[in-house]
């Protein structure tokens, strides 16, 4: 990475002084500052992405300002920890009617407004400017560098998979580690409120599916039942949980909604059922289909979760319909399939990842508590054990699809009638990251 000599200008402590009393702004911590987006009608830095997981691909730096505002004269100005420039943006281009203005590294960053490879700033630490001339105009320091270049105390750090955003958005303390937060990336899109925003999943629908039977017998996977922490962790993420409640899903029903969660459904899909959660797939909504261990059979319906999403396997019940047969056909639909070989004495394992992806960001091992392996026929196998598959992913066409083989792995120990379980596996080892970062993929905010 080469170095950017950064020519700051002579500017006068005394008129940086006034500039900022009469404004009503204290001035940097290191350097003084110039100018506010509240006093002055001059943008701000709102959010940056900075690492991604893997190699940085889809790195970008959010402005946020008055629409309309021509960025000709403006430069961004990176730094190290030890505070010394590497890099330097030369702006352009207006900001848009949104008030979003993003500098994307590359093309992956569908909402770019400008493509400069400079947006891939250092991980870890280090400290970002926005200047005018060269007055500097913003300034935000991140992960605690060695020489703050930024507003008040740095910001956190992020880890890979994650942004730096500023809640509410364009809010400006002149306090980095008071105006920013670690969430999900929104480039192009509003950050968030000041309490459990989710970035640009505030407001994204998630149904949990409720029309199979997923709470027959000992199960209890509802969101006012053995699912509550899940539901709860996504709403703090910002996304509006709901059970999808009747005996049948729609295309009608399923408008509206970012990501359909299946938790280990006990009832087959019907043909149009399996049409209208194909449609839904192929317009971009996500699914999770979430499955179980052979002869788990709660309600004693004849099917099982793995033949709830494969289709019927031949033998029980001795007569099935044919517009039930395939059931999901999920191993034809979307290349995953709910293995057959597996059954109630299988052991409890733990499942690490086997390649790199952002829903393993912070997941190290998840528990299989007697569940099914996963066989990928077309996808990507992200955690197993033992050469088996515990949880894979699919890309159909402008949607997305996941399948993890034990519904037990994100359950709490409270059930909807107000009784109290055994097991609270929630919050054991990484099962909630990784559960949160499947929605999080699937409604396409990693």
């Amino acid at each position: 990475m080469s170095i950017t000599t950064f020519r700051r200008g002579l500017v006068l402590l005394a008129s940086v002084s006034l500039a900022l009393s009469s404004c009503g702004h204290a001035p940097f911590t290191g350097d003084a500052r110039l100018s506010t987006l509240a006093t002055a009608g001059e943008p701000v830095i709102n959010e940056l992405f900075y690492d991604s997981v893997g190699a940085d691909t889809g790195t970008f730096i959010e402005l946020r300002g008055p629409a309309g505002l021509n960025l000709s004269g403006y430069t961004l100005a990176a730094f190290d920890t030890a505070g010394t420039q590497y890099r330097t943006i030369t702006l352009s281009g207006t900001i848009p009617a949104s008030g979003y203005f993003v500098v994307a590294q590359d093309t992956a960053v569908a909402s770019r407004n400008l493509v400069n490879a400079g947006a891939d700033l250092n991980n870890g630490a280090g400290s970002l400017r926005l200047l005018k001339g060269t007055g500097i105009v913003d300034g935000v320091a991140y992960g605690s560098p060695n020489s703050n270049k930024g507003e008040g105390t740095s910001a956190a750090t992020t880890g890979a998979g994650s942004a730096l955003a500023r809640v509410p958005d364009g809010s400006d303390t002149n306090a980095n580690s008071v105006d920013f937060r670690v969430q999900l990336s929104t480039p192009g899109a509003a950050n968030g409120g000041g309490t459990g925003g989710g970035g640009g999943a505030t407001g994204k629908k998630v149904l949990f599916d409720l029309t199979k039977a997923e709470d027959a017998g000992n199960a209890d996977w509802r969101i006012d039942g053995a699912y509550s922490d899940y539901a709860s962790a996504l709403r703090g993420l910002g996304y509006t949980v709901s059970s999808l409640t009747g005996t049948s899903i729609t295309s009608s029903s399923l408008s509206g909604a970012s990501v359909l969660v299946i938790p280990e459904p006990q009832n087959p899909f019907s043909d149009a059922e399996r049409a209208a959660i194909q449609s839904f797939v192929q317009g971009g909504g996500g699914v999770f289909m979430i499955t179980e261990h052979r002869a788990s059979d709660r309600n004693n319906s004849g099917w099982d979760s793995p033949e709830v999403f494969d289709g019927w396997d031949g033998s029980t019940p001795a007569s099935v319909s044919g517009t039930v047969q395939a059931s999901l056909n999920s191993d034809v639909l979307f290349g995953l399939n709910a293995s057959f070989n597996s059954s109630f004495s299988d052991p409890v394992l733990t499942a690490t990842p086997v390649t790199a992806h952002p829903i393993l960001s912070g997941v190290s091992s998840v528990g299989v508590y007697v569940g099914t392996s996963v066989d990928v026929l077309s996808g990507t196998a992200l955690m197993g054990t033992g050469g088996k598959t515990y949880l894979a992913v699919n890309r159909v066409g402008s949607g997305r699809v996941a399948m993890w083989g034990d519904s037990s792995t994100f359950g709490d120990n409270t059930y909807s009638d107000g009784s109290t379980g055994t097991y609270n596996n929630w919050p054991n080892l990484s099962n909630a990251a990784m559960g949160k970062n499947v929605v999080r993929w699937l409604a396409g905010d990693l």
